[in-house]
């Protein structure tokens, strides 16, 4: 991330979304993607159930929050991830939360 995403971050996002969060986010939101794929679709699995989940969302808010182009500056770092993730994963039609990336194992 860089330094001018860092800084709107820690200007624009609050208490609880700040650059130290979102870059911890960013790391775990890679290493969930970068996963084997036979881990990612084990039930019981925290990487697809909790860490992965809590991670994405904490970049969706970061991603709301920046201004258009520093928004488009993290994005281009988390679009690659998401198909990655995607291509890992299988939709579960029966999960409705409205974050596509809640509804796949």
């Amino acid at each position: 991330m860089s330094r001018r995403v860092a800084y709107a971050l820690d200007r624009l996002g609050g208490k609880d979304l700040d650059a130290a969060s979102v870059a911890t986010a960013l790391t775990e939101w890679t290493s969930v993607c970068h996963a084997p794929p036979a881990r990612l679709r084990g039930e019981n699995n925290d990487l697809n159930e909790f860490v992965g989940p809590f991670a994405r969302r904490e970049l969706e808010r970061a991603l709301r929050v920046l201004p258009r182009h520093l928004a488009r500056e993290l994005r281009s770092r988390v679009t690659p991830l998401d198909e990655l993730y995607s291509a890992k994963t299988l939709p579960e039609p029966a999960r409705r939360t409205g974050n596509w990336w809640d509804e796949r194992r």
